[in-house]
C-alpha cells in the first residue's frame, strides 16, 4: 500500500490541533498589540505577550530591571485590560524574565497590525515562508507569512 500524500492546506484544514495552534498564535498577537497600546511607552518595546491561559496573562522581558518596572505597572495594566470586554475575565498578570538568545538564532517579528508574534529561529521562519509560497489558499498563505515574520505578504 502506497502512503497518501497530503498538501499542507489539507493537513492544516483537517487537523484540529494545527487549527487550534494557528488560532492561539493569532489570539496572542492580538493581545500583544493591545498590551502594547495600554502599556507604558518606555516599557512596551521591552516586553511581549508570551501566553494567556486560565485567565493568566504571561508577559516576558529580556531584563530583570524592566521586569521590576513592569511589576509596578502590573495592576494598572490589569485594570486597563479588564476594561475591554474580551479580557474582562483576566485574573492576573505574571512577568517572566528571559534573557535574549544570541542574535544569530532569532528573527524579530514586526509588531505591526499584520502580526506581533514571538521570535522564531531563522530556519523555522524560512521553512514557513517556503510552505506559504506552495499553498493556493490566500488566507493560509497570509497567516503563515505573518507567522514567519515575512514582509512580503501576498
Amino acid at each position: 500500500m502506497k502512503p497518501q500524500k497530503h498538501s499542507m492546506i489539507e493537513i492544516l484544514t483537517i487537523s484540529p490541533i494545527l487549527s487550534q495552534i494557528v488560532n492561539k498564535v493569532e489570539q496572542l498577537a492580538k493581545l500583544n498589540r493591545i498590551v502594547h497600546q495600554k502599556c507604558n511607552p518606555e516599557l512596551r518595546k521591552h516586553c511581549r505577550v508570551a501566553n494567556y491561559r486560565d485567565g493568566i496573562l504571561i508577559l516576558t522581558t529580556h531584563s530583570s530591571a524592566v521586569g521590576h518596572l513592569l511589576r509596578f505597572e502590573k495592576s494598572e495594566l490589569l485594570t486597563a485590560l479588564r476594561s475591554l470586554p474580551e479580557w474582562c475575565h483576566l485574573k492576573s498578570i505574571k512577568i517572566h524574565v528571559r534573557p535574549n538568545p544570541p542574535e544569530s538564532e532569532i528573527i524579530p517579528i514586526p509588531t505591526s497590525e499584520t502580526g506581533a508574534f514571538s521570535f522564531l529561529p531563522s530556519q523555522v521562519s524560512t521553512e514557513l515562508k517556503k510552505t506559504a509560497l506552495n499553498i493556493n489558499f490566500p488566507p493560509l498563505q497570509q497567516a503563515l507569512l505573518r507567522l514567519a515574520g515575512s514582509k512580503n505578504e501576498l
